[in-house]
């Protein structure tokens, strides 16, 4: 690597030298580079690039933030999700979409090259997927957005309705990032793809939902499949609508 690189942060254990200029770890990175990944080699993408600023005890995991309130707060959201989708029939079709995300998140500090970054974002947005494997979060949108359905969820506390939706939140990006990654989808470039997309999105988003039994938008308790296929199209229009006026349709 050349000169500046960010190799350079890490030292070389076998004789002890680093870039002083740069900085001195004192141990190698603990993430192995992936054979045969080209993106892989980039071994601080867990850190967004900056392993100096960005870090946890782990090492390897990066909320984008010192704060450790804030990246145990997604991790509540991140084990939300893990409860719901214990709550569901494991042969469901809501159970296998958790699932597939959750595989795809993976756990903290596993080194699978998925982060979870704290972040600031529109408001209303609790997260957003970056690419196929970054996802920002703003962590202190999912309250406000929780306390709006409170009347409507009066048995559960407001932490729990907000880790709710958190994990709603990461549900339905997580489901974004899987489809940029299958080759039937991709990355939206048109109406047809984003659309298709954020209906995947939405149907993920509501097995958190129904395995905490949470009322919200898109889903309650009891309510009939048709009212809910209704919502969830009226929003990925609505989701579409958006991005298309961004992206240009």
């Amino acid at each position: 690597m050349g000169k500046g690189s960010w190799a350079g942060l890490c030292m070389v254990a076998a004789i002890g030298v680093s870039t002083i200029a740069q900085a001195h770890f004192l141990t190698p990175d603990p993430v192995p580079p992936k054979a045969g990944d080209v993106f892989g080699f980039n071994r601080y993408a867990y850190a967004k690039n900056n392993p100096v600023v960005n870090i946890d005890p782990d090492g390897r995991y990066a909320c984008g933030s010192d704060n450790k309130q804030t990246c145990t707060q997604i991790n509540g959201f991140v084990n939300t999700l893990h409860t719901a989708m214990g709550n569901l029939n494991p042969n469901s079709a809501a159970y296998a979409k958790l699932s597939a995300v959750s595989d795809h998140i993976g756990t903290l500090g596993d080194g699978n090259g998925v982060t979870l970054a704290a972040g600031s974002l529109t408001k209303n947005v609790i997260a957003e997927a970056n690419s196929s494997s970054l996802m920002t979060i703003d962590v202190k949108q999912a309250a406000p957005l929780a306390a709006m359905f409170k009347q409507y969820n009066p048995g559960m506390s407001a932490s729990k309705l907000t880790n709710a939706f958190g994990a709603e939140a990461i549900a339905h990006e997580g489901q974004h990032q899987l489809d940029y990654m299958n080759p039937a989808i991709g990355y939206p470039t048109n109406r047809a793809t984003e659309h298709a997309t954020e209906m995947n999105a939405y149907r993920t988003e509501i097995g958190v939902a129904r395995g905490l039994g949470v009322s919200n938008d898109l889903y309650a308790p009891g309510a009939l499949m048709k009212d809910i296929n209704a919502r969830i199209n009226n929003n990925a229009n609505a989701s579409t609508n958006y991005w298309c006026g961004i992206n240009g349709c």
